[in-house]
């Protein structure tokens, strides 16, 4: 996704149609947007002219809008004052619903933020399901917003069950992010960056009638990404219930990501049991995950020692710091980029869809439906297994 687009002000309304929105004001609405710009109630506040507790009101619904400062609030946050009437559907999320891996390292505001976007997400792939049958949903214990765990509680062994259920076999899994929306499991990527979010690392969520992983390529290494995604996979399989920031369960989702990846079975007999990045580079390549993973997979096999490990670290920190181990793109690997909504549009087009028509529907302006639904980069890039071309 392009990062360059800024929320637009919204043209002025004619009072009449102010009034309309006024009297249908939804509150949800309210927050979900600002939440989206990233503003806090005192910085809607100061911006409209209004007291932080009078926005609290509106969003709470304990009072509506006047109709003039229902047109400042959709100017300020760049929406159709239309965004904001009731009677529409509406994901609701809260940040206890989402599985976020560390309570400190990102502000509550991107948390937040992030939140309000997983829901347009939904929202999104809800009004292209007007016009497209998505994916069924084949994810263990899923049930329409919630999911009871019925793998086995054990990281490992659940990540051996879902590759069996998936029929996966034991060998590399070249296009996780195209797996994962071929299972009906919605995949996106934040369309924002700034130094806050940078700190916001991939988060998913069960509690929407569609499973939702929210990947962060501020990053952009293509190894990172994948395992951000089966570290979310491990979320949605085996923690029904979000606990942000459990320490517990991010060492389980970790324990499975690297198992799914990287099963033990077939692995261990290629991990070499001595410092050999020419090796590892060939495995890292193979498998798509990083060297990082591979030196803790050599550990938690037993092929390296705790002083072998060590020498190891230090060595591949010091092939990064002399600039040997360049990041890989996540778009040189089309298999790694989310394309469900994209390519559900253009199926929705045979039958009259748009984004003119999405964001009508969904009362957004059309940049937010462009937001979620382009492609990283569409020039032919390599497999990346096969080294066969593929167009995003």
């Amino acid at each position: 996704m392009t990062t360059k687009r800024h929320l637009s002000l919204a043209p002025a309304l004619p009072l009449d149609l102010s009034s309309s929105v006024a009297g249908a004001f939804d509150g949800a609405r309210l927050t979900q947007a600002r939440r989206l710009a990233g503003l806090t109630k005192k910085d809607l506040a100061s911006k409209i002219d209004v007291t932080p507790a009078a926005v609290g009101q509106y969003e709470a619904g304990g009072i509506r809008p006047r109709p003039e400062q229902v047109r400042r609030i959709a100017e300020v946050l760049g929406m159709p004052a239309t965004f904001f009437t009731a009677g529409r559907p509406r994901a609701a999320l809260d940040t206890g619903a989402v599985h976020f891996r560390s309570l400190r390292s990102a502000p509550a505001r991107e948390r937040e933020r992030g939140v309000s976007f997983t829901e347009l997400a939904w929202e999104l792939a809800h009004a292209l399901e007007a016009y497209v049958r998505m994916p069924d949903v084949d994810l263990p214990g899923w049930d329409g917003g919630e999911s009871t765990p019925d793998l086995p509680t054990d990281p490992q062994q659940a990540a051996r069950a879902l590759r069996k259920r998936w029929q996966l076999g034991d060998g590399p899994i070249p296009h996780l992010v195209r797996l994962l929306e071929s299972r009906g499991i919605l995949v996106t990527v934040l369309p924002y960056r700034n130094p806050d979010s940078r700190k916001l690392d991939a988060f998913s969520t069960t509690r929407l009638p569609r499973p939702v992983v929210v990947l962060n390529d501020e990053r952009d290494d293509v190894y990172r990404h994948r395992f951000s995604c089966a570290h979310e996979l491990g979320h949605l399989l085996l923690h029904g219930e979000a606990h942000p920031g459990d320490i517990q369960h991010e060492r389980q989702a970790n324990a499975f990501a690297a198992e799914f990846l990287t099963p033990a079975s077939n692995l261990t007999g290629q991990l070499p049991t001595r410092i050999d990045f020419t090796r590892l580079g060939a495995l890292q390549q193979n498998w798509g995950v990083s060297l990082d993973s591979l030196l803790v997979r050599c550990r938690e096999l037993g092929l390296h020692t705790e002083a072998v490990s060590g020498r190891a670290w230090r060595r591949l920190k010091a092939l990064r710091a002399d600039g040997v181990l360049p990041s890989t793109p996540v778009s040189s690997y089309p298999g790694e980029v989310p394309v469900l909504l994209e390519r559900a549009l253009g199926m929705a087009r045979r039958k009259g869809a748009s984004v003119q028509t999405l964001a009508r529907d969904l009362h957004w302006p059309e940049h937010l439906v462009e937001q979620l639904l382009e492609c990283m980069d569409s020039r032919p890039t390599l497999d990346l297994q096969r080294g066969v071309p593929e167009e995003c």
